[in-house]
């Protein structure tokens, strides 16, 4: 991945802002390396990550009046599948397009770029990931669609296809796409919560990644964002470039995986950094207190798996360790401001190895 500099700041997808102008104009001030697109989610139902991904995806009904996207029971499963798999089969990316009224932020931020002369070389993308999406989405009884394996590999063929869509597109404004995948979903895995096995996930994950690759048909770096605690191990074996945690609030749960982390990191992988709280503890942080959390967290992980701190940080990202959108919209403001300033620091530091 050389189209990012170390310590470069993003973020990871839900805004509290109202205007989708405004929101990408925070972006582009602020976290102008890697500028994502924002997920306006206080306009709507339509804005949820969920729905955005629901798009194209066979059989399915978006009921904006209920807030629900689920299997339409009107619509033979036969004939949806048989449609969609020719849309896969064609090539064509169009039928997994985001559309205007569901990402407005997205489109916002195209027209940004196209009309601005921006020093970045990439833009940042998010969708809802496979896991995450089809232990949300429920068939007529009420059963999650991941307990079916023909919807849930429809499922990763589909999000892989809207996620090779944006690729396009940034690729369009001569910029190098990143597409981190969402799956809050994940930690609940080894619960009750998500009864399925370790290969089930792995294979889900796996047939997504691989599929975006191939859809994508160019470069492209692929993140996958977990907001809470998983196996961690899941997600390191996978072929991701980026694995985006909260460190905030996990860092100790991810160094168990030493192992992991030491092939990870040996085959290219990137960590994301989620030093920002998007919670109630923004309030009571400070941006030397959150600073001398990432030093200590970077140091010990560096002496846990024997490699120097300039390696870590030669393959570090910095964002929030969530979406934005549950805060209001100066403690969001105050957020960026807070990843600006620590990837300042950061790379003060990496200069004085």
């Amino acid at each position: 991945m050389d189209f990012c500099k170390p310590l470069a700041a993003t973020g990871i997808g839900s805004v509290p802002f109202v205007d989708p102008r405004e929101a990408v104009d925070l972006v582009l001030q602020f976290l102008p390396e890697m500028p994502y697109w924002p997920q306006m989610v206080r306009l709507g139902f339509l804005e949820e990550m969920n729905v955005q991904a629901a798009r194209g995806l066979p059989g399915l009904k978006v009921d904006e009046a209920a807030r629900v996207v689920a299997l339409d029971p009107a619509v033979p499963r036969d004939v949806a599948l048989a449609q969609f798999y020719e849309a896969v089969l064609s090539g064509d990316l169009a039928p997994f397009a985001l559309e205007p009224r569901d990402a407005r932020g997205f489109f916002a931020l195209l027209e940004q770029v196209a009309s601005r002369s921006l020093p970045c070389p990439a833009l940042k993308g998010q969708l809802s990931g496979p896991v995450t999406f089809a232990g949300v989405i429920k068939d007529p009884e009420g059963k999650p669609i991941l307990y079916d394996r023909e919807l849930t590999q429809a499922v990763c063929l589909g999000l892989a296809r809207k996620a090779a869509w944006q690729a396009a597109r940034f690729r369009e404004l001569g910029k190098e796409p990143v597409i981190f995948f969402d799956e809050p979903y994940l930690t609940g895995f080894g619960s009750a919560y998500l009864p399925i096995s370790r290969e089930e996930v792995t294979e889900i994950l796996g047939q997504t990644l691989a599929e975006t690759r191939q859809a994508a048909a160019g470069p492209l770096a692929l993140g996958l964002h977990c907001c809470g605690n998983t196996d961690w191990s899941l997600l390191l074996e996978s072929d991701l470039d980026i694995l985006s945690f909260d460190s905030y609030g996990y860092f100790e749960n991810l160094r168990l995986y030493g192992k992991a982390l030491q092939k990870f990191l040996g085959r290219g992988g990137w960590l994301a950094w989620g030093l920002v709280p998007t919670g109630e503890e923004l309030q009571k942080e400070t941006v030397d207190q959150l600073w001398q959390r990432f030093q200590d967290q970077v140091t010990r992980l560096a002496a846990d798996l024997q490699i120097s701190v300039g390696d870590l940080l030669h393959r570090a990202l910095l964002t929030p360790a969530c979406g934005l959108g549950y805060l209001g919209p100066e403690p969001a403001r105050r957020a960026m401001e807070t990843l600006v300033e620590l990837s300042a620091r950061g790379r003060r530091w990496l200069d004085s190895l």
